[in-house]
């Protein structure tokens, strides 16, 4: 999907003219040679548009995350959940533990 964006379509096309542009294209652009190697030129420079895009994607959620966590890490967790807090223990739970 993120090979398909505008900014990955851009690259794509800007890489496509200029492998096309080569000196050894020069004299024939619109040859097989020149279309082949410049198709590949924008197949690659798009996987690097969306390579990129996608790891500034990650590094955003990374710091949104961050963001959460540190927020919830700051309240005692008695502020957080004062009904379970206070809820007593069941007889269960404070039985003896049998090795």
């Amino acid at each position: 999907m993120l090979g398909g964006t505008e900014e990955a379509e851009a690259e794509a096309r800007r890489a496509y003219k200029a492998e096309q542009g080569r000196p050894w294209f020069q004299y024939n652009p619109t040859g097989a040679d020149a279309v082949a190697d410049a198709t590949k030129a924008a197949d690659a420079a798009r996987e690097r548009v969306a390579e990129y895009l996608l790891a500034t994607q990650l590094e955003q959620l990374r710091e949104q995350a961050a963001a959460r966590t540190e927020q919830a890490g700051s309240v005692p967790w008695t502020d957080r959940q004062p009904e379970l807090a206070a809820r007593p223990l069941d007889n269960d739970a404070t039985g003896t533990v049998i090795p």
